[in-house]
C-alpha cells in the first residue's frame, strides 16, 4: 500500500460515521420515502438534540476510558428537580442557577471519588445512578409536574424559518463543545489522559484534578440535556430521560468513532451517531416495531457499534504501522 493510499483509508476510517448516515438515508428512501421526506426529517433532528447533548458528555468521559451510567438518570433528576422547583414558586432563573449547581456537585463527588479514592467509573457512577434514582421519585413525590414558561417553550417548541428553536440552540452548544475539545487546555489534556494517562502524569497534566473535571463536564452535559428535554416535553415525569437516554447517547458516541479505550472521539462523529440513532428509531416506528423491542435494537447496535470500534481501532493501528 503506498504512501497515499494509506492516508486515503485512514481518512475513509475517519468519515465512516457520516458515510453510515448517507448510507441509512438511501436505503430507507428506497424502502419508505415517508422517513426521508423534509418535515420527517427535520423531526428526526429535532429527537436527536437531547440526544446529541448527552452524546457529547458520554464522549468526554470515554476519551478518558471511563463511564459515566448516572448520566441517564441524572437527566431524569435535574429536570424533576428544576420543575419542582418553579412549582414551588421559584423563578426559572433560579431553579436552573439551582440545578445547575446541584449537578456540578454530583459530577465533582463522582470524579472525587474516582480520582483520589481509585474506585473504577463504572462502581462509582453506578452507584450515583441508584441513588439518583431514590432521589428522582423523592423530589416527584407531588406527581406529574407542568411546566409551561414561555422561555421554555420558545426555545423546545416554537420555529424559526421553519426549523424548531431547539436545533439551533443544541447547534450553539455543539460549536461551544467542539471549541472546548479541540482548541482549549481542557480538550487537549482529555484526549491525551486518555491516550496514555502514565505519559499524560509525566508531561505535568495534573491526572486527579483533570479527572475530576472530566466528571464535572460530564454533569453539566447532563443538567443541559435536562433542560432542552423539559423545554420539548412540558410534562415532566421521573421516566423523562432514563436508562433509554444512556443507551442512546453511548451509541451515538460509539457509532460516531468515540473509542471505549479512550483517546479517540469526535464532537461532530458523536453528533452524527445521534442523528444515527434517531434516524433508525425513526425509522422502526415507521415500519411499525413493537415499542418493546426499540430497546432490544437499540441494544443490539451498540453491539455492533463495539465490535465495529474495535475494527476501527485494529485497522488504524495496521494503517499506522504500514506507514513508518
Amino acid at each position: 500500500m503506498t504512501r497515499q493510499q494509506n492516508i486515503w483509508c485512514r481518512r475513509f476510517l475517519d468519515l465512516s460515521p457520516l458515510i453510515l448516515l448517507v448510507i441509512l438515508l438511501a436505503i430507507f428512501a428506497l424502502i419508505d420515502a415517508r422517513i426521508v421526506s423534509t418535515a420527517s426529517l427535520i423531526n428526526i433532528v429535532a429527537q436527536a438534540t437531547p440526544i446529541a447533548i448527552l452524546a457529547l458528555g458520554a464522549l468526554i468521559v470515554l476519551l478518558t476510558a471511563g463511564i459515566d451510567l448516572s448520566a441517564g438518570v441524572g437527566v431524569a433528576f435535574c429536570a424533576v428537580f428544576i420543575a419542582s422547583l418553579v412549582d414551588s414558586g421559584a423563578g426559572l432563573p433560579l431553579a436552573l442557577l439551582v440545578g445547575f449547581a446541584v449537578m456540578v456537585v454530583i459530577g465533582l463527588a463522582n470524579g472525587a471519588v474516582i480520582a483520589l479514592l481509585k474506585i473504577p467509573p463504572f462502581v462509582t457512577t453506578l452507584a450515583t445512578m441508584v441513588a439518583l434514582q431514590g432521589a428522582t421519585l423523592a423530589v416527584a413525590s407531588k406527581g406529574v409536574l407542568m411546566l409551561k414558561d414561555p422561555t421554555l417553550r420558545a426555545v423546545g417548541i416554537e420555529r424559526s424559518f421553519g426549523i424548531p428553536n431547539v436545533i439551533f440552540a443544541t447547534l450553539l452548544i455543539v460549536a461551544v463543545a467542539a471549541i472546548l475539545m479541540r482548541h482549549s487546555r481542557f480538550g487537549l489534556r482529555t484526549y491525551a489522559l486518555g491516550s496514555d494517562a502514565g505519559a499524560a502524569e509525566l508531561a505535568g497534566i495534573p491526572v486527579t484534578k483533570h479527572t475530576i473535571l472530566v466528571y464535572c463536564a460530564s454533569s453539566i452535559f447532563v443538567f443541559l440535556t435536562a433542560v432542552i428535554m423539559i423545554s420539548r416535553v412540558p410534562v415532566v415525569t421521573p421516566n423523562i430521560g432514563g436508562t433509554s437516554l444512556l443507551l442512546d447517547a453511548i451509541a451515538a458516541a460509539v457509532l460516531g468513532g468515540t473509542s471505549i479505550f479512550g483517546g479517540r472521539g469526535t464532537v461532530w462523529g458523536a453528533v452524527v451517531g445521534a442523528l444515527i440513532v434517531s434516524l433508525l428509531t425513526t425509522a422502526l416506528r415507521v415500519f411499525g416495531t413493537d415499542p418493546s423491542s426499540l430497546e432490544l435494537y437499540k441494544g443490539a447496535i451498540i453491539m455492533v457499534a463495539l465490535l465495529a470500534d474495535s475494527g476501527m481501532t485494529y485497522a488504524k493501528a495496521r494503517l499506522v504501522e504500514a506507514a513508518r
